[in-house]
């Protein structure tokens, strides 16, 4: 092989490398665009305790605290519940109460994160009448409730309910 066979041979090899080089960057960066667009939000829901300080008692509620994960920032309109699976699944909406909670709708940026609470102080007959009027008519086990996050852009995130919140749901019922 001479030195012009040579040089044609790499000159081949240059241009596919080349072409394989912008294929994967074509496919990198539509991912990443994809993913920027996405709602990325981790969230729970449970029981938890408020403490304050001064001495008075520790005050009792459900949270659902979401934290916004994704560069998009967003909005969520609502939370709430659902409850079986199929098409024996039921959904109800979640009024908020409490000094501390977040109201609807609230804007959260990269990193910000927000709390909807239910004061058991406030409403202190949310469980016993959520197990009356919301679970019981459904006749499906508590394990199958799910709290969820409305956003502005109509995607909802789903997220288990947490042990100590059953377990105070069967208390209650």
């Amino acid at each position: 092989m001479n030195l012009d066979q040579q040089i044609q041979v790499w000159n081949a090899v240059g241009t596919w490398l080349a072409g394989i080089a912008t294929f994967a960057a074509v496919v990198v960066s539509l991912r990443l665009a994809s993913r920027a667009e996405h709602v990325r939000l981790k969230a729970h829901a449970g029981i938890r305790l408020l403490f304050f300080g001064d001495g008075s008692p520790a005050e009792e509620l459900v949270e659902i605290h979401v934290t916004n994960l994704g560069e998009r920032p967003v909005t969520v309109v609502s939370v709430g519940w659902s409850i079986g699976k199929g098409k024996k699944k039921r959904y109800c909406m979640q009024s908020l109460s409490g000094s501390y909670t977040a109201q609807y709708p609230k804007d959260l940026a990269h990193g910000q994160s927000a709390s909807f609470q239910v004061s058991f102080v406030e409403t202190p007959h949310w469980a016993s009448d959520f197990v009356k009027k919301f679970v019981a008519p459904s006749g499906e086990s508590l394990s199958t409730l799910i709290a969820l996050i409305h956003t502005s852009v109509g995607q909802t995130v789903e997220i288990k309910a947490e042990q100590n919140l059953i377990e105070k749901l069967i208390k209650s019922g």
